[in-house]
């Protein structure tokens, strides 16, 4: 018998067992190879990329856009990004203070490891998308969940927010127009959590990967309201332009921030998918009534949604942006994750279970506005008779 017969495996990291994990996946997966299911779980577009990007992006794999870029993206599409973005909110923007990455989740896991070492503490929202927390988890910091609740809108709080602050936390994380919630955040709200960074001298990390579906109001984003230096605002094309697969994201931050998360891709993707880059290119360069076209749908299905739920308490909150409603599921009696299966298997309903998005969430399911008016409504019609 050898050592190596006697020897015991070595255990896995316990960082990675002890991830905490997304239900949505979950969800996904017991719905997955049934035909009959109204998939309301995804947070993707059904439709597909529009023609004109797909056909530009053929046009430069042919033309050779198939090797690597570097870590942060071509420089070409930085600036057509720092473009868009000065446009937008009237500003100049420095491709230098861009780097492109790996769908919007790449440019979330970049920021919070390029800002946080093991230790720190992360301002969380209640209820806030999973992977926030996953990431915060992998950095080895501490996340601090800081509530948004129905009856505040689904709206932070900044004095309450001021008073989590500690001697080690480092950043905030919000999210505008939020998931799971579809709240938008109001300009005076987001000035005072510009001015409680200023003060404690945190990074304000805001994930705005849905600002161009807001159904009322405005989109307000934090390169508004706080310094360039400790901004890091998180964007990408899957949303916007219904490119999901795609996998491209950016960021939108300090000089120095981007250095870091670009260097960060290389032992994580190396770089951005060229193919993708050209096709995002497209996407900036093209016929932007598309977006408008998009908003219109899901601003339609947020009407389907309050239609549906009108005479009941069942929808607290009206979304006013992203494409998700948050539903109450109190009447039902159940835990989140008990009641989206059963809603599964007896309603053929894919949804997803609040607790997903935190811990004070769990009175509520997640609906997505991604597939057709009238299964969305008749998907809607099986979850009210569900809750009871």
């Amino acid at each position: 018998m050898t050592v190596l017969d006697i020897a015991r495996v070595r255990p896995l990291a316990d960082r990675a067992t002890t991830m905490p994990r997304s239900a949505i996946r979950e969800i996904m997966m017991l719905a997955a190879g049934r035909s009959d299911v109204f998939h309301l779980e995804v947070g993707e577009p059904e439709f597909g990329t529009p023609d004109w990007i797909v056909d530009e992006a053929f046009r430069a794999v042919r033309a050779g856009a198939t090797r690597y870029t570097p870590n942060s993206g071509t420089q070409r599409l930085r600036a057509a990004i720092a473009g868009r973005v000065g446009a937008k909110f009237g500003r100049g923007v420095e491709p230098d203070r861009v780097a492109v990455t790996t769908g919007a989740i790449g440019a979330l896991f970049s920021a919070i490891f390029a800002v946080v070492d093991p230790g720190d503490e992360v301002l969380l929202p209640d209820p806030g998308w999973p992977n926030y927390e996953s990431i915060v988890h992998l950095s080895g910091a501490r996340a601090v969940r800081y509530a948004q609740p129905a009856g505040q809108g689904f709206l932070p709080d900044p004095a309450a927010m001021e008073r989590l602050i500690g001697p080690r936390t480092k950043a905030i994380v919000i999210s505008t127009p939020g998931n799971p919630t579809g709240a938008v955040f109001p300009r005076k709200i987001m000035e005072e959590i510009g001015r409680l960074a200023v003060r404690h001298g945190l990074y304000l990390i805001s994930d705005e990967v849905y600002e161009d579906f807001v159904f009322e109001g405005e989109h307000v984003s934090a390169l508004e309201v706080a310094p360039d230096d400790r901004v890091i605002v998180v964007s990408g094309f899957s949303k916007s332009y219904a490119m999901t697969g795609w996998r491209l994201g950016y960021l939108v931050c300090p000089p120095t921030v981007a250095a870091v998360a670009g260097a960060i891709q290389e032992p994580v993707t190396s770089c951005p998918s060229a193919p993708s880059q050209a096709a995002a290119e497209a996407a900036l360069a093209g016929d932007q009534s598309v977006i408008g076209r998009f908003c219109d749908i899901y601003r339609r299905r947020r009407d389907i949604l309050v239609e549906v739920f009108d005479d009941s308490s069942a929808l607290p909150v009206v979304p006013q942006g992203a494409f998700y409603g948050f539903i109450a599921i109190g009447a039902s009696g159940e835990r989140s994750l008990a009641f989206a299966k059963r809603l599964l298997q007896e309603q053929s309903v894919a949804a997803v279970p609040g607790i997903t998005f935190g811990p004070q969430s769990d009175g509520f399911i997640r609906v997505a506005f991604t597939v057709e008016d009238s299964r969305f409504r008749e998907a809607l019609r099986r979850l009210r008779g569900a809750i009871g």
